[in-house]
C-alpha cells in the first residue's frame, strides 16, 4: 500500500493529505528557507504523527565551513576533474580541518563529495535553534536516533534526560564532533 511521488516540498500542501509518519533527512538544510519547508511538512503530518528530521550541526561542521571558504576563495569549480584534484590536495594535507574531512565516508565518492564540500547551499543548525523551531511548529522532541544516546546516558542518568534538548546542548558542546554526520531525531505533532 505504498504510493511513490516526486514533488517539491513546498508544493506538498496541494496534495490535501496528511500522513502518520514523515521522514526528511538531508533535505531541509539545503533549501533556501529550511523553516518554510519544515512548516509544510508539519502541516502534512497528522495530529499525533511522527516526523524524522535530519539537519547539519553547525558545531560538528566547522571544518567543512573552513574548507568551503577555501574552495570559494580559490575559485575551484565542481567539475569532476576539479573536485578530484582538490580531494587529492586534501589527502596530502597536514592541516587539521582537512584531516577531519578525510574521516567522512562522503569524502571518497565523487557524488557524495560534491554534496559534502561543493553543495551550492547549506544551512547549519544548533540544538537551541532546533528547540526553537520545534516549539514554533508545535512539535515535541522525541529523541535522537543513534548510538550516541547510549554514551549520553552514561553522564545523564535521569529517565527524562534524553528528551531534554538543553542537556543535549551541553553534551554536544563537550563533544563537538558528536553529530558529525548530522542531527537525526524524531518529533511528534501535538494532538
Amino acid at each position: 500500500n505504498i504510493e511513490y511521488m516526486q514533488a517539491d516540498i513546498l508544493d506538498l500542501g496541494k496534495l490535501n493529505k496528511q500522513f502518520d509518519i514523515i521522514e526528511s533527512v538531508g533535505v531541509l538544510h539545503h533549501m533556501d528557507n529550511p523553516m518554510q519547508g519544515w512548516k509544510v511538512l508539519t502541516d502534512c503530518l497528522k495530529p499525533g504523527g511522527l516526523m524524522k528530521i535530519g539537519l547539519y550541526s553547525a558545531l560538528a561542521r566547522q571544518h567543512i565551513v573552513k574548507i568551503r571558504e577555501e574552495i570559494s576563495q580559490t575559485g575551484i569549480g565542481s567539475f569532476d576533474t576539479e573536485m578530484r584534484s582538490f580531494r587529492e590536495t586534501i589527502i596530502r594535507s597536514d592541516i587539521d580541518h582537512h584531516k577531519l574531512s578525510i574521516q567522512s565516508i562522503d569524502f571518497y565518492s565523487l557524488s557524495t563529495l560534491k554534496d559534502f564540500l561543493f553543495h551550492v547551499q547549506e544551512h547549519r543548525f544548533t540544538i537551541p535553534l532546533i528547540k526553537d523551531h520545534l516549539s514554533k511548529l508545535g512539535l515535541k522532541f522525541c529523541g535522537f536516533e543513534s548510538n550516541i544516546v547510549q554514551n549520553f546516558k552514561l553522564t545523564n542518568k535521569h529517565k527524562e534526560d534524553p528528551y531534554d534538548l538543553d542537556k543535549w546542548t551541553v553534551y554536544e558542546e563537550a563533544n563537538p564532533r558528536l553529530f558529525a554526520e548530522m542531527y537525526q531525531f524524531w518529533c511528534q505533532k501535538d494532538n
